[in-house]
């Protein structure tokens, strides 16, 4: 009885504290980051701002290859004669 009284204490005066401590820096350390980043993200976009006039292409689609339809054989030019 008396060594699970002692556990007990143990759990409230040593591990808790200990676990809050730990997660609260956890947690302040995950902000820190997140708050970062979204700064980063900010600026970015503030340098991104266009100016008045300027055009920004954004994506260029590639280029087609042109089709070669290789049926085989020569081309033979002929013009149609009317009767």
């Amino acid at each position: 009885m008396l060594k699970l009284i002692a556990l007990g204490l143990v759990l409230y005066y040593v591990v808790f504290p200990l676990l809050r401590f730990l997660l609260k820096g956890y947690v302040i350390t995950q902000v820190h980051k997140k708050m970062s980043e979204h700064d980063i993200r900010s600026r970015q976009s503030a340098s991104k701002a266009r100016k008045e006039g300027s055009i920004d292409v954004d994506y260029v689609p590639p280029k087609a290859k042109a089709k070669t339809d290789n049926v085989g054989g020569d081309y033979v030019p002929y013009e149609e004669i009317k009767e």
